[in-house]
């Protein structure tokens, strides 16, 4: 990287992970970047998306643009990655469908073919990045080890959770191609994220729950064991990870990390199709810039989480003591019959419990002093947040390689009220 800080481009993640990063970028001291470009396709003014008070500040400032764009339309891609007369030194791609229930082909257009045809633009001499970011998540299905553990590591062999799983996955074969043609690309992996203004992942929807509870004057129940793992990230450290590995790619010979293909091949039987999780379909043969299953591909990849290991006892144990509440967890045997063979009970039961919750949330939320009218926080969980998901991930490598220490090594009570307050402050909480 030169003398000077450098130049970023920050693409997508104005709902997720673009506020944090341009915060930290901006609001370091010295600043870590001369100049940020954050490009989405929500407005900001007016915001067609929830804006928090700091990122509303930073945009007031010479240093941050904002940028409304289509990120499909090729044809704007040459003026999106051009600041003044030449390419941004740092490009971070933030972009993709996050939503499990999503059809292949959204989950095509959103993730795969968005991801890959900007960085095949940013391959381009006249723009191309001296290092270019993917942040991708831990969407795959894990074996939940003991919290002795250090968790599965990059090279694990780990299948795709879903159809959401494998576009994500396969996004990462591609860009691992394009590494060979010239394009200097890193990936970071990240476990369960939260942080201020953050409303999605895993930890906050659990904090929503559990002041509905308190509402209620229920206690909170979690299905499956206390130990079940949730290795957890704050917003900071992870785009403290971000800007380590722009750092990192700039060195000879990084380290690599074997993409397997994903897409096994089709069961002989339809019949064996009717799982979600585990049904394939033969899309990928005809999907653009899918790389040959015959082709071995590599690319720097980086788990991120904290020093924690947490489970999810952990996280109901700091939920509990945010709202004063008590907190336990389904017999882990009944849970699992339930799942397994009786699964119109089971889609009954989620169902009814996002009934309740829903319906809870909307009295408080009416009978707040002023009625809250419109919030994107949500107490609602789509089917697949119910099922038994370990976030399982070994974090020592970008400790190693990279440099990496968490300013937060674990989720605390005092910061989880915090998010709270950030949110009730801004009347939508």
């Amino acid at each position: 990287m030169p003398d000077s800080a450098p130049t970023v481009l920050i693409l997508g993640g104005i709902t997720t992970l673009a506020r944090p990063l341009a915060l930290y970028f901006l609001n370091s001291s010295p600043p870590l970047a001369s100049f940020v470009r954050i490009a989405d396709r929500f407005t900001i003014s007016p915001p067609s998306t929830y804006l928090d008070r700091p990122f509303r500040e930073l945009l007031q400032t010479d240093q941050l643009e904002y940028q409304q764009i289509n990120l499909s339309n090729v044809a704007r891609h040459a003026e999106l990655l051009t600041h003044e007369t030449k390419g941004f030194d740092v490009v971070y791609d933030l972009t993709g469908e996050m939503g499990f229930d999503k059809s292949e082909i959204t989950q095509i257009s959103n993730t795969h073919s968005l991801a890959l045809s900007l960085a095949t633009s940013a391959l381009e001499p006249a723009v191309r990045p001296k290092a270019y970011i993917r942040l991708t998540y831990s969407y795959y299905e894990m074996k939940s080890l003991a919290s002795s553990s250090a968790g599965h590591t990059e090279s694990a062999d780990l299948k795709p959770d879903g159809v959401r799983g494998r576009w994500w996955h396969e996004t990462l074969r591609g860009l691992g191609a394009l590494r060979e043609k010239g394009l200097n690309v890193g990936v970071i992996r990240a476990g369960a994220w939260y942080g201020p203004g953050m409303w999605g992942g895993e930890v906050v929807p659990r904090l929503v729950a559990g002041q509905v509870y308190q509402y209620l004057k229920e206690e909170m129940k979690f299905l499956y064991n206390s130990d079940l793992r949730i290795n957890t990230i704050h917003t900071t450290d992870l785009a403290q990870s971000l800007h380590l590995l722009s750092l990192y790619l700039l060195k000879p010979n990084p380290a690599l990390v074997k993409i397997p293909f994903s897409f096994p091949p089709p069961p002989a039987s339809s019949f064996l199709l009717k799982d979600k999780r585990s049904s394939v379909s033969d899309v990928w043969k005809t999907t653009p810039l899918v790389v040959n299953p015959d082709v071995e591909v590599s690319l720097p990849l980086f788990n991120v989480v904290d020093s924690a290991n947490s489970t999810q006892g952990d996280l109901g144990k700091a939920v509990a003591e945010v709202w004063g509440i008590k907190y336990g967890f389904l017999n882990a045997t009944m849970a699992m019959l339930v799942q397994q063979f009786a699964k119109t009970d089971f889609t009954e039961m989620i169902e009814d419990v996002n009934e309740m919750h829903v319906e809870a949330w909307s009295k408080m939320l009416a009978a707040s002093d002023p009625p809250i009218e419109s919030t994107p926080i949500t107490p609602f969980l789509d089917e697949h947040a119910f099922r038994k998901m370990a976030i399982c991930l070994d974090g020592s490598r970008a400790r190693l390689l990279l440099g990496f220490k968490p300013a937060h090594p674990r989720v605390e009570v005092a910061e989880l009220r915090a998010i709270v307050k950030g949110f009730q402050e801004e009347g939508i909480w």
